[in-house]
């Protein structure tokens, strides 16, 4: 075995020769090892990924019909205070993870909830996968003894439905996509992502509902406060028109045109409420949403995950690295001499 160092530099054609010294001994326990995956991967059940993408970016410019828009200007412009959510935080909350779990699904001819179906085998610890092992033990025994057998089964099927699913988003072009894999049935696997995308749906326009419902409740009280100054400035304008019949002289001209800017004041808010009240209605019934869909869900032609080639590459440098760390410990007196 030749020094991989010379004169303090590395000896490229050496250390070559040496790494095929080291595969050629741990040759056999690496094909036993790619035999057991390669075992593994046929004894698997085929797995189905079906995804759908979307916009979250889509604003309405206004919501003012255009006859009414002289009464905005006067108002100082419409805002846009609608309220935005993030997808990222709302597809890692129990609001989401329920509407998702608890929907029943068309499995095996059936109508059965994923609950159900996840859940099923919220006790059973062994697995093919030696991950899946680990991550059921700690599972179990993290798991509150209070808890009944449907909230295990909802706290497992939570688990199984994170671990299935991703979520990708564009921070320039606010575009996600959500993707999950389903065993052994490709319906699955479509129908959990449709449910996904409504429930994404559903809780932006419960967002808007429930602004405009709170909205359409402040402006109305508001508007009743406008409409009584409006009429107690008229009424003021009629008693001082009553009793100063002849408007002649500077004083009583400044107080008219005070009560008129006042009454065109009250007049204007009450215009402008009543337009945003109208608004405030819409919002609280406005059954569209913000959400844009790009790409209808659909279940993919490709296998999840990487390819088979990549994953035997992968597994040959993940055997073969710690190998060749020992070998170069080991020999570390004649490789560096």
């Amino acid at each position: 075995m030749n020094s991989i160092i010379e004169n303090n530099e590395l000896n490229l054609s050496n250390l070559f020769f040496f790494i095929l010294i080291v595969i050629k001994k741990y040759f056999k326990a690496l094909l036993i090892l790619l035999f057991i995956f390669c075992l593994y991967l046929f004894l698997r059940a085929p797995a189905y990924s079906s995804s759908v993408s979307f916009y979250t970016n889509y604003d309405q410019t206004s919501k003012i019909p255009s006859s009414l828009g002289f009464i905005s200007s006067l108002a100082g412009g419409q805002s846009n205070d609608s309220l935005g959510f993030s997808v990222s935080d709302y597809i890692n909350s129990d609001n989401f993870f329920n509407f998702v779990l608890e929907h029943d699904y068309v499995i095996n001819g059936s109508s059965v909830s994923l609950v159900e179906h996840l859940g099923k085998n919220y006790n059973k610890i062994f697995s093919l996968n030696p991950i899946s092992i680990l991550s059921n033990i700690n599972r179990n025994l993290n798991l509150s003894n209070n808890l009944s057998e449907y909230d295990k089964k909802l706290s497992y099927a939570k688990g199984k439905l994170q671990s299935e699913m991703s979520h990708n988003e564009d921070q320039e072009t606010f575009l996600h996509t959500i993707s999950f894999i389903a065993v052994n049935d490709s319906e699955l696997s479509k129908q959990v992502v449709e449910k996904m995308f409504e429930s994404i749906i559903s809780y932006s326009n419960e967002i808007t509902n429930i602004k405009g419902a709170e909205k359409e409740a402040f402006i109305e009280s508001r508007l009743l406060e406008v409409k009584k100054e409006l009429n107690d400035s008229e009424n003021e304008l009629l008693l001082f028109l009553e009793n100063n019949k002849a408007i002649d002289s500077p004083s009583l001209i400044l107080q008219r045109e005070r009560l008129e800017r006042k009454i065109l004041l009250h007049n204007q808010l009450f215009i402008s409420l009543s337009d945003q009240l109208e608004i405030a209605k819409i919002d609280a019934k406005d059954n569209t949403s913000s959400v844009f869909l790009l790409d209808a869900p659909s279940t993919s032609a490709y296998k999840p995950g990487r390819g088979f080639l990549e994953k035997i590459f992968l597994i040959t440098i993940i055997f073969l690295t710690p190998a060749l760390t020992y070998e170069f410990y080991i020999n570390r007196d004649r490789l560096y001499p």
